[in-house]
């Protein structure tokens, strides 16, 4: 029976009350630990110098508890007509003692200030709560960062209504396994999300989402090829209420609820969450005024408050009336003990523009993609990574990032992509000049499955997982299939399935298990596994299981 608000605090003793400020204008979340919030300042200019979190273990996994209903609740005069919890409710950005609690409210809303109360339950049966405060200014949105001991359930409440409970967990101890789901660009008009439900279903420790939460086009609607199975609801967004709409539409659906209330998320962008394919303060929109830097930054800005809004991050709220021109740094990282290292970073914000549009060219390559002046990350995140690589206590180091970063170059030089990292050529031999032992890059953005062998100069030095899309149609024709895998870096690729993949780490070995969605046009659709692969530990290959 779930209890109302006034009943469970009338009964929990051992319950931690811990207030949110909060209030008409734009206003940061408190955390738990019951000092007054900072008045929210606009992100640093330059990249943090911190190296993430303190090393640390995740709970282990535990029984599916989630849900996605939402519960009526026993309070009497509740000014809620209908059930505001349509977005339901996500975790994320793990540390060791404590996890951000994230829900959106929707619909018909009362006016001003809304106090939502929220509780987290560990499986040892502490409870913390408190009551977070959100309204207009904020989208909406609350984020908790809730001081939890161990695995936990949790769940939000207004008067008269309780959200789906969610399953979470700090990153604590030292784990012999660690098990991750991967997962990017989820196009909702061409596919459903029976993969997210698969994610559900497996209850992964931390899902690493890589980019292209969402797409930012005009509504389609289906032309006959069975390609559209659904409409965005708004036009292009250009402001940050166009964009939470948006976002409203993909969270809506009950498949990415249940994926995001059955494990601690870790999120990062690449593009769409802008606009297609922009680099820094450059738009790929040919109409004036966008491309004035000034201009479209006011967009990007708006882009990153929604994109901050609907995630679970700890990541400081960006001010809508900031600098839009100003960075807004994500990247960060997650130690998991001495097993794991995660850096999870931005390769769309700092970069340079590329060199050339042009896609599948066999041609010579463009000038300027071997400059060693051009960059995807700034030179502050690469000053960070590369201090993440030379300080790592890990088994294993993992960057989470957007686009390909091993060298797809055909014979002759000839660039594929030049959105990808072969057409920086330079900043990748940078980045990869450090790379530690037992190095792993995942990888999303380009709509297939793939294995590379990622190196400098010639030599291996690690492994890139490139997961598919979770419902985006395929980037490159599978009719090149052939010469796909014809290129001396790919190991194995699928360019036709949509999915996403399980990763399985241990002391002495990485699987990638690529999971298959045999009909993304049906949601209830089978999902199967395409091929798994192992890189043992000290060995830099790998090998299909």
């Amino acid at each position: 029976m779930q209890l109302s608000r006034r009943r469970f605090l009338a009964l929990s003793a051992s319950v931690t009350l811990v207030a949110c400020a909060g209030s008409d204008s734009d206003t940061a979340p408190a955390t738990t630990d019951g000092d007054a919030p900072p008045e929210p300042t606009d992100p640093p200019a330059t990249e943090p110098s911190d190296t993430g979190p303190p090393a640390t273990e995740p709970a282990p996994t535990t029984n599916d508890t989630t849900t996605t209903d939402t519960v009526v609740d026993d309070e009497p005069d509740s000014p809620f007509a209908a059930d505001p919890f349509v977005h339901g409710v996500g975790s994320g950005d793990p540390d060791a003692t404590s996890v951000v609690l994230w829900t959106r409210l929707g619909g018909d809303l009362p006016d001003g200030d809304i106090d939502v109360d929220w509780f987290a339950t560990t499986d040892d049966g502490d409870t913390v709560a408190g009551t977070a405060v959100t309204n207009a200014g904020l989208g909406y949105s609350v984020h908790v960062v809730a001081d939890i001991s161990g695995s936990a359930e949790y769940r939000f409440e207004v008067p008269g209504w309780t959200s789906p409970t969610g399953r979470t967990s700090p990153l604590a101890g030292d784990p012999s396994e660690f098990r991750i789901a991967t997962a990017s660009c989820q196009h909702y008009e061409t596919g459903f999300y029976a993969a997210h439900r698969d994610i559900a279903e497996w209850q992964p420790d931390l899902v690493l989402f890589l980019g292209d939460f969402m797409y930012e086009g005009d509504p389609r609607t289906d032309d006959g090829s069975g390609v559209i199975v659904r409409s965005h609801e708004n036009p292009e967004p250009m402001d940050v209420d166009g964009y939470r709409i948006r976002y409203s539409t993909y969270l809506g659906d009950p498949d990415l609820q249940a994926s995001r209330a059955s494990a601690p998320w870790l999120v990062i962008w690449d593009d769409h969450e802008v606009e297609n394919n922009y680099a820094g303060l450059v738009s790929q929109v040919d109409d004036e005024p966008d491309q004035d830097p000034a201009v479209f930054g006011v967009r990007r800005n708006a882009a990153y408050r929604a994109w901050w809004e609907n995630q679970p991050t700890r990541l400081p709220m960006p001010e809508l009336d900031r600098d839009p021109t100003a960075p807004y740094p994500i990247h960060r990282g997650l130690d998991i003990g001495g097993l794991l290292r995660i850096s999870a970073l931005d390769g769309r914000q700092f970069r340079d523009d590329q060199v050339s549009d042009v896609t599948l060219d066999t041609g010579p390559p463009a000038a300027g993609w071997d400059d060693p002046a051009r960059s995807i990350l700034g030179a502050e995140q690469e000053a960070w990574i590369a201090e993440r690589f030379a300080t790592s206590p890990a088994t294993w180091n993992c960057v989470a990032q957007q686009t390909i970063l091993s060298d797809t170059r055909l014979p002759g030089g000839a660039i594929f992509n030049y959105d990808q990292w072969d057409g920086y050529h330079p900043a990748r031999e940078r980045l990869l000049a450090g790379a530690p032992a037992n190095f792993v890059t995942v990888t999303g953005d380009i709509h297939l499955a793939g294995v590379g062998m990622v190196g400098r100069s010639g030599e291996t030095v690690g492994i890139e997982f490139v997961t598919t899309s979770i419902s985006s149609v395929a980037n490159v024709d599978p009719a090149l299939a052939e010469v796909v895998l014809s290129i001396p870096s790919i190991v194995d690729a699928d360019l036709v399935g949509r999915g996403y993949t399980r990763h399985t780490v241990t002391p002495e070995a990485w699987t990638a298990e690529y999971r298959s969605v045999d009909v993304v046009g049906d949601a209830d659709s089978p999902v199967s596994t395409w091929k798994t692969f192992r890189v043992d530990a000290g060995v830099v290959g790998v090998t299909e299981a």
